[in-house]
């Protein structure tokens, strides 16, 4: 039931008469924790076809895209077509299939037209006069309460505003994904709406409630998740629309007015409730939790408001992350000063990505440890019972632990004398993507950082499994380390000291290359015209930067797309050596390269903190998930798998 169930949470469906107010935000709790909304296609599309997606769109990678959206139904048109055929069910279930089949099509189209929001919240369990006397008259006579009444108030909504007029297309794709995974779907009618709901079945159920249903709410489909039943989600709907709703909450208001620029999806994270709850809720169930929250810094952590849009042909995004208070863990460790070009090292004149920071070292030793305990929560260190206090105990065992293996008091001797810029950078020329990546560390005191390091490698040849030998060359007036073992894989792990900076990467010549732009005998980067003009309008007092060339990516995965493509393919379709069913994937739908690529200009983020506030604005062109670290060794990884 998973698969199917989450992926009827982005379509829904349902038939209801129109009701209520007009903007669908009114229906939501003004406590509600979680709020996205994307506008939609439709409602922005002049700014659009001005950002690089409308080229992108308009040409050869636009028609792959939508070739490739056409052919999705037929990821199901076997279990849902073939197999009832085959299996001698009724011709009535295999014409209903295909009506559905050809309902999906549809969807795609009206959410880029409709939009989409998601909301969620999560309460405490409120508690009942008869539940109170329930529970307490069965603790008298020593049985536990129920589940239910330990439950939190938890929903998820997804509301397509306006959608109410498409209920056909939406309960297409919905009974078409209820087949798929054998769920059962009932109509039901209560409050004057007309819905649908799943049937939970009775053996595998949860021992709470559950209920998942999608009606017609005035104009809008609403598709509910939750552990309250539909019919009182509907009267609060109703006496949320009565005052406002959501519209009046302070941060709803905040994002709808972030940014300079058309904005297309905006939202938030009401984190301050989120960790709040959790620590009210699991607190006293989880020993230390509060402790360990703080210390990673979610404790200092009260809100997340983003918006993002078009100004031209910039994608920009702005996120706010409110720190007020005291902070601790990570939201200690960003340093509030400027951090410019100047300060940045040598780096390649080709550098596809580089992401600079100012961050305190201790602090960042010191939220390193908290974020090391935290998700060794589970395990025990034998130090638990110590007066320190749980989480402080285990955080000193850390601490004294990494000491002996590093043969350093990373506090006494490594922290004092680190600077306060961290510099990460990949150029495709030194490095393959990731293997190719770069740090570098500013020293205040580079000989004290020297003997250090000194002191760690012969720790790690004492400590290591296998022969580890370090070769040590004088590079252009420069102490260059190499580090060869046989658990290290394809990598030579490499490290100097090159004026102010400790400088470590995977191989020796992403080092060597270092040495040499620092001595200026190979240029280093300064950014092209049009993207110093874009720097220059962006806020100068950031301490923090980051640049990626989106182009390196998608050329990558552009090359690696048909070898994926084609592997899968022999696969999943020679494994019965059926040659009369061969139906190739097109592989040519895969965009080419430097078409796609031609349109693309590099991502600019800049990171700012007032002490109460940090701030993060993006102006980019187009980006991908983790495109930071490259996803060319993922997609490279996925095919030698397959194969």
């Amino acid at each position: 039931m998973t698969r199917p169930f989450a992926l009827a949470v982005v379509t829904f469906a349902l038939a209801a008469p129109a009701r209520g107010s007009d903007a669908p935000e009114t229906l939501l709790a003004p406590t509600t924790q979680l709020y996205v909304r994307w506008d939609g296609v439709s409602a922005h599309n002049e700014a659009y076809k001005k950002s690089v997606w409308g080229p992108v769109m308009a040409g050869p990678t636009g028609d792959n895209v939508r070739a490739l959206l056409a052919k999705a139904p037929r990821l199901f048109g076997s279990p849902l077509v073939a197999d009832p055929l085959l299996s001698g069910r009724e011709p009535g279930e295999l014409k209903a299939n295909l009506a559905d089949l050809k309902a999906a099509d549809k969807l795609p189209d009206l959410l880029a037209d409709r939009g989409v929001i998601v909301a969620a919240e999560v309460r405490e369990p409120a508690p009942s006069l008869k539940g109170v006397g329930s529970a307490v008259t069965g603790l008298l006579g020593g049985k536990m309460p129920k589940a239910e009444s330990l439950v939190p108030d938890a929903h998820l909504l997804i509301i397509v505003p306006g959608g109410a007029d498409k209920a056909g297309a939406l309960n297409g794709a919905v009974r078409l994904l209820m087949r798929l995974g054998e769920n059962k779907v009932e109509a039901f009618a209560a409050k004057g709406r007309n819905g649908y709901r799943f049937v939970l079945p009775k053996e595998g159920a949860p021992p709470f409630p559950l209920f998942a249903a999608w009606w017609g709410e005035g104009a809008h489909f609403v598709f509910y998740a939750g552990t309250r039943a539909p019919e009182a989600v509907m009267d609060e709907f109703t006496a949320n629309a009565a005052k406002g709703g959501l519209t009046g909450s302070p941060l709803y208001q905040r994002a709808a007015k972030l940014g300079e620029f058309e904005s297309v999806a905006r939202g938030f994270v009401d984190t301050g409730r989120v960790v709040g709850l959790a620590k009210s809720f699991a607190g006293p169930f989880v020993p230390g939790l509060n402790d360990r929250l703080n210390g990673i810094g979610l404790g200092s952590l009260k809100a997340v408001v983003f918006s993002s849009g078009f100004d031209g042909k910039e994608s920009r995004s702005v996120y706010e992350l409110d720190t007020p208070g005291e902070r601790k863990g990570f939201a200690r460790a960003l340093k509030n000063e400027p951090l410019g070009l100047n300060d940045l090292p040598p780096m390649p004149p080709d550098v596809s990505r580089f992401s600079a920071l100012r961050l305190d070292p201790a602090a960042t030793y010191d939220a390193s440890l908290s974020l090391i305990e935290f998700l060794k929560a589970g395990g025990a260190f034998g130090v638990e019972d110590d007066k320190k206090g749980l989480v402080p105990a285990r955080k000193e065992y850390l601490a004294s632990e990494a000491d002996k293996f590093l043969g350093v008091r990373v506090r006494d001797d490594v922290l004092p004398y680190l600077g306060d810029k961290l510099v990460l950078f990949q150029s495709p020329t030194e490095g393959l993507s990731l293997f190719g990546q770069v740090v570098c560390v500013s020293c205040k005191e580079p000989a004290k950082i020297k003997a250090a390091t000194d002191n760690i490698q012969r720790a790690l040849e004492g400590i290591a499994n296998s022969p580890i030998k370090v070769r040590k060359k004088v590079f252009k007036g420069v102490e260059v380390r190499e580090f060869y073992a046989r658990g290290f894989g394809v990598v030579t792990p490499t490290y100097a000291i090159v004026g102010e900076w400790l400088v470590v990467g995977g191989h020796p010549q992403t080092v060597q290359g270092f040495v040499l732009r620092a001595k200026g005998d190979l240029e280093r980067w300064t950014p092209d015209t049009g993207t110093a003009k874009r720097l220059a309008k962006m806020p100068q007092d950031g301490c923090g930067l980051q640049f990626c060339n989106p182009k390196s990516t998608t050329q990558n995965l552009c090359c690696v797309g048909p070898m994926f493509l084609s592997t899968l393919e022999l696969r999943n379709r020679f494994r019965e050596n059926n040659e009369s069913d061969f139906d190739p994937i097109d592989v040519g739908l895969v965009p080419n390269a430097h078409e796609l690529s031609r349109h693309l200009f590099p991502n600019l983020t800049v990171t700012r903190d007032d002490g109460k506030t940090i701030r993060i604005e993006t102006n980019e062109s187009f980006s991908l998930p983790l495109e930071f670290l490259g996803l060319e060794p993922l997609a490279l990884a996925a095919v030698s798998a397959l194969n």
